[in-house]
């Protein structure tokens, strides 16, 4: 019986998710400066697999105000478009979202959500790694929160649905180019590393995109 309940604990503790948290040191000027490209991604409930084209991301300061809230908040506009390269837009409405900076001593760790909703409302928005340098972010990693499922590796990452607490992404601020392809490599390394697995990302078509009615500041 004791042999028994020592492998059921060693079973256990092999499928426990690693302690992730965001980034240290993390300069938001810089992050915000210029739009982010997706290049690999999971899919979650509001994201899936035929709206992996042209996936852009960009933040600006905000002016808007967030119920019950009175810290820095930071609009993000996602765009993307459905079934092929120049399709429907994803985001057909344009609807922006804000980021709320909930920690003054951890910028990194946000929460985002529709600007309406209060923060009990929002879902984790983690930049876990961003390089190479603080002062030229050209790659960067980002999470809905801690990894909380576990994969066929016995790996973990974020789950495939829902809204809150789903989504890993890779990010760079070139959209093609053979340094894409050298972060994109790094930033898996990394994950892995980490404790995370890789075996969920998907790649982003981002060639021949035009981001029509886009925001984009490059």
């Amino acid at each position: 019986m004791k042999s028994f309940l020592l492998l059921i604990s060693t079973i256990n503790l092999s499928y426990q998710c690693p302690d992730i948290s965001p980034m240290s040191s993390f300069n938001t000027t810089e992050y915000i400066r210029a739009t982010w490209y997706i290049q690999q991604q999971q899919i979650t409930g509001y994201q899936p697999r035929n709206t992996l084209y042209c996936v852009a991301q960009t933040l600006n300061v905000s002016r808007k105000i967030v119920p019950f809230f009175f810290g820095r908040v930071i609009d993000v506009y996602n765009y993307g478009n459905i079934g092929k390269v120049n399709g429907n837009q994803e985001n057909k409405n344009n609807i922006t979202l804000c980021a709320r900076e909930i920690d003054k001593n951890h910028t990194s760790k946000l929460l985002n959500a529709p600007c309406f909703l209060p923060n009990i409302l929002a879902g984790p928005y983690w930049v876990l790694a961003a390089g190479p340098h603080s002062y030229n972010y050209s790659w960067a990693i980002v999470s809905g929160g801690p990894p909380t499922s576990v994969y066929n590796d016995g790996n973990c990452s974020n789950k495939l649905n829902g809204t809150n607490g789903s989504g890993l992404w890779l990010f760079t601020r070139e959209r093609l180019g053979l340094n894409v392809k050298s972060y994109v490599e790094n930033m898996r390394n990394i994950l892995l590393n980490f404790g995370y697995t890789t075996s969920q990302l998907l790649n982003v078509v981002q060639d021949g995109c035009a981001y029509d009615g886009a925001f984009i500041k490059s």
